[in-house]
């Protein structure tokens, strides 16, 4: 049995957490903030609750990769969750699913309406689409099968990836250029972007068909269409992320390990390049055979390791690590029935088309006030207990810069959450005169909540060529593992797969 010692209590903490105590090691996690679940946590104020974190997440059925975790660990059933999906409205036009279900392909079907001289170019983009798809499919399969059965499989992988390997070095950009001639088009497929605050130029041409999944935005198209295999689900957690992040926190406590709030570790211990232990802020020291840390990459090496620890190759490596920005939310409890002006509990609402010019603006400091595009998600909707009867829970939330050009989020807190919630007006007319309770959340209270200088929603940024913190360190002993780490896919999903596998990986290394 070791003593192992977890920094940070997100998601990938308590992941990490939960598979080290069912193999019967003593886990320890200690969390700098007064709330575990770091951004996946639900805020809650007079009878209203919203979350922080994602709010339509993918992979949680019990076949997929997330659902998996949670099978593994015997708590799928104490998250219940709820298949549902979202609006997409376009500067010039909407994608909202018809009442009557027109098939899987009905939102090409529409593009080719609204724009009848790409309608050849939109049925080869989702014939191109189709394939990529398939080979996320059968690598998803991959992962589980064994034998012959993966053997196959691998080659088919192969022989099918031959049929997009020429858009593989491509970026986004290049792909819908190649593809299409008109930006509102683009703007479809790159809109989700923003939420990585990743240029069209730097991301990965073969990822747009993946983040555009179409069972996103209509549950009905099946997830699964070819022999190659389902494609990824959507789903909410009702009652809000508090509910997973209960589970593994029980999980973690039921099987001996403990968890420490408002304990931010100051220094490792390290004895030979070995690590020793923690020492808190308080000057307690506690002693580890194992250290696995997550939250921001540079904060925690250069801050709590200190880069005279490591070599200068591995400092290189993190301070290259690129980052996402931050968001702005806005919770509001309101005496006001969204439907009249929503059709669903969550809808995209894109301000423009030019993607690429957004993101250099938010990296630049520049925030857009909500005029290049926001979300509105009601989660009572989802949840009636998010809300007193006969109100409503509703966030508007948007990407923004971590550091503003221009005085700092503190001084004017005030000021851009009015001009968000004018932008939100165009929606909901006269919606300020329905606040009932108000929360707003900053990059300023997310550096707070997340102990970082950076705050990166998202965590690293999926740029061509650009990777995380490995997650073996140099130190003996210390790991790292989170958002910004080297295998982290991205999201919620991703981030507690890439802790399921270090975790098995640290197991390994004690047989």
């Amino acid at each position: 049995m070791k003593k192992i010692i977890i920094i940070g209590a997100g998601m990938a903490g308590l992941t990490a957490g939960a598979y080290l105590a069912q193999a019967g090691h003593k886990v320890e996690i200690f969390e700098q903030f007064p709330k575990i679940g770091g951004v996946t946590a639900t805020l809650s104020k007079e009878g209203f609750s919203w979350d922080l974190g994602p709010m339509l997440i993918q992979d949680f059925r019990r076949d997929e990769p997330a659902g998996k975790i949670l099978e593994d660990l015997g708590i799928y059933d104490k998250v219940q969750f709820l298949q549902s999906d979202r609006g997409l409205v376009m500067p010039e036009f909407d994608l909202w699913k018809p009442e009557k279900y027109n098939g899987r392909y009905w939102r090409r079907d529409k593009l080719i309406g609204l724009f009848p001289s790409e309608s050849e170019n939109l049925i080869k983009y989702y014939q191109f689409r189709e394939k990529v798809q398939n080979l996320m499919a059968i690598s998803r399969r991959i992962e589980t099968a064994t034998g012959i059965s993966k053997l196959l499989l691998q080659l088919r992988l192969f022989f099918l990836f031959q049929r997009v390997k020429d858009k593989r070095a491509m970026s986004a950009a290049q792909l819908m250029d190649e593809f299409f001639k008109d930006d509102a088009i683009k703007g479809v497929f790159l809109g989700l972007l923003a939420d990585f605050v990743t240029k069209p130029s730097e991301f990965p041409a073969l990822g747009i068909p993946i983040i555009n999944n179409e069972n996103a935005f209509d549950i009905r198209v099946p997830l699964q269409v070819t022999s190659a295999g389902p494609r990824p689900s959507y789903q909410y957690i009702l009652g809000g992320m508090e509910k997973l992040v209960s589970a593994f926190e029980e999980y973690i406590l039921a099987h001996g390990g403990k968890i420490n709030i408002n304990s931010p570790v100051d220094s490792l211990m390290i004895q030979k390049n070995q690590v020793q232990g923690i020492r808190l802020n308080n000057g307690t020291e506690i002693k580890a055979d194992i250290i696995l840390a997550s939250g921001g990459a540079k904060e925690f090496f250069f801050n709590v390791v200190g880069r005279d620890n490591l070599p200068p190759t591995f400092v290189d490596k993190i301070i290259d690590i690129p980052l996402m920005e931050s968001v702005h939310m806005i919770h509001l409890g309101i005496d006001l029935d969204p439907r009249k002006f929503q059709r669903a509990a969550l809808c995209y609402y894109i301000g423009t088309n030019d993607v690429e010019g957004a993101v250099v603006r938010c990296r630049e400091g520049v925030y857009h006030e909500g005029k290049d595009g926001f979300l509105i998600y009601v989660p009572s909707l989802h949840s009636p207990e998010m809300a007193p009867d006969g109100k409503f829970a509703m966030t508007i939330y948007t990407i923004a810069p971590n550091k503003l050009d221009s005085g700092t989020w503190t001084e004017r807190r005030e000021e851009f959450s009015e001009k968000l919630l004018v932008e939100t007006e165009k929606i909901i007319p006269n919606l300020r005169e329905h606040i009932l309770v108000k929360e707003i959340m900053t990059p300023a209270d997310f550096r707070t909540r997340t102990y970082q200088s950076h705050h990166a929603f998202g965590g690293r940024a999926p740029i061509m060529g650009k990777s995380g913190a490995p997650h073996k360190t140099p130190i003996e002993g210390l790991w790292f593992i989170g958002s910004q780490s080297d295998k982290t896919a991205g999201g919620l999903p991703g981030t507690m797969l890439h802790s399921k596998i270090v975790s098995k990986e640290l197991l390994k290394t004690f047989l």
